[in-house]
C-alpha cells in the first residue's frame, strides 16, 4: 500500500493523534494476520507477498520459490476486508 504510506505519512504531519490511532490499528491488523502466518513460519518475503496481494497493489500474487512456503491466497481476500473496514484511511474500499 505504497499510497497508504504516504497518506500516514502526510496524517503525521497534519493531525498525530489520529496517526498514532492509525497505528494502533495497522498492529491490531498484524496481529489479527500477520503474526500468526509469521509464526507459522513463514518467511519474510512470503508475508511481504502476502501483504502486497492484501492491499492489492502489485499483482504479484503469494506464492515464493522453494524452499519457501508460501502464505495460503485463501487468507487474502479476508484480510483485505479487514483491511478495508479497519485502514479505511490507507486502503479504499474501491479498487
Amino acid at each position: 500500500m505504497p499510497a497508504g504510506a504516504v497518506a500516514w505519512y502526510e496524517l503525521m504531519q497534519a493531525d498525530m493523534p489520529r496517526a498514532l490511532d492509525v497505528e494502533r490499528r495497522i498492529g491490531e491488523l498484524f496481529d489479527l494476520h500477520v503474526a500468526p502466518l509469521q509464526a507459522s513460519g513463514l518467511s519474510n518475503p512470503a508475508l511481504d507477498k502476502f501483504l502486497a496481494a492484501m492491499g492489492g497493489w502489485a499483482g504479484v500474487g503469494t506464492r515464493v520459490r522453494w524452499p519457501y512456503r508460501s502464505a495460503p491466497s485463501s487468507a487474502v481476500d479476508q484480510a483485505r476486508r479487514d483491511a478495508r473496514a479497519v485502514l479505511p484511511e490507507l486502503l479504499p474500499a474501491t479498487g
